[in-house]
């Protein structure tokens, strides 16, 4: 389970670094007069983020968990205000990677992601940041929310859409198309099996805040695309 987490975390920073060698695309222009908050990521392959503790409060901010743009968990559910969703799992077949998991799974110090989740460090300091990881051991399903931020001048106009396309253009047949998830315009790539690691991938991206917000599937056995969209709900 670690591995493919690890394979599908080297694929979106991949696209990080190549998107931020990209050229400029005038089509989003929402990050002027964005608030710089701050971030980080990961180390380790030390524990099985499946059967361990979940997350929990005290990983994210408590009280001001809320105010957090990395967004905060309750129980079995993290909540992302920036983009206006929640992620509701059972709590057995599916948990959600306590930090110390997200640590070990994006190769970085525990004390990195908790700053991150705590507000101590902001997205807007870092090119990707990893706001949660939840996973299945059985079918090595996995669901990851990560921030990608263009912090220079020439690429700061990056859009959702060519940050996908970096990543399509290395993968033959592979193609950006838009799509409408809990009612916002997303844009998806859908990378297949024998393309990464024997398992479908599928990632949509949409941008908020100057943040490009990407979800990132990988889909296993017996399950589909539109179970693992089902444990999204828009934060009312």
């Amino acid at each position: 389970m670690k591995k493919k987490i690890l394979v599908l975390l080297a694929g979106i920073m991949a696209a990080a670094s190549l998107g931020a060698c990209g050229k400029k695309d005038n089509k989003d222009s929402g990050t002027q007069g964005t608030t710089r908050y701050t971030t980080e990521p990961t180390t380790g392959d030390t524990q099985d983020p499946i059967n361990d503790p979940i997350a929990t409060g005290s990983d994210a901010t408590g009280n001001d968990a809320i105010k957090n743009l990395m967004g905060y968990y309750k129980s079995n559910e993290y909540y992302n205000e920036l983009a206006g969703f929640k992620v509701k799992v059972n709590g057995y077949s599916w948990k959600l990677y306590s930090a110390a998991d997200v640590a070990a799974a994006a190769g970085v110090e525990e004390k990195e992601i908790q700053d991150l989740w705590s507000g101590e460090t902001s997205p807007y300091e870092k090119d990707m940041s990893i706001c949660m990881i939840a996973g299945n051991k059985t079918t090595g399903s996995s669901i990851i929310i990560s921030y990608y931020y263009v912090n220079n001048e020439l690429n700061k106009d990056t859009t959702a859409a060519y940050y996908l396309q970096v990543a399509a253009g290395q993968i033959e047949g592979c193609e950006v198309k838009e799509i409408n998830f809990m009612n916002k315009n997303y844009n998806a790539i859908v990378i297949p099996a024998e393309t990464e690691g024997g398992y479908d991938q599928v990632r949509y991206a949409i941008k908020e805040r100057g943040l490009i917000i990407l979800i990132s599937f990988t889909i296993g056995a017996n399950e589909n695309i539109d179970m693992l969209e089902a444990m999204f709900s828009a934060i009312k």
